[in-house]
């Protein structure tokens, strides 16, 4: 039996870590509507990405909207 309480707080960490890696990086958020944005990932938050796209471009990408996000192939 696992304590859900315990679950969940595991759950919240991780995002952070996977996020925390590819701060810096290139990476592909694919959103929900399949459309799919490159970019820098600058900075996140609780509810958002940050990401700068080769033309200079900031975006705010809310969470809730994102489907996945990856590495950019190189």
């Amino acid at each position: 039996m696992t304590d859900e309480k315990t679950d969940e707080r595991e759950d919240r960490l991780t995002q952070p870590r996977f996020l925390g890696r590819l701060r810096g990086k290139q990476v592909t958020v694919t959103l929900l509507d399949g459309k799919a944005l490159k970019g820098e990932l600058v900075d996140y938050d609780t509810y958002t990405l940050f990401i700068k796209q080769e033309s200079g471009l900031e975006i705010a990408v809310f969470k809730h909207a994102i489907k996945y996000v990856c590495l950019a192939a190189a």
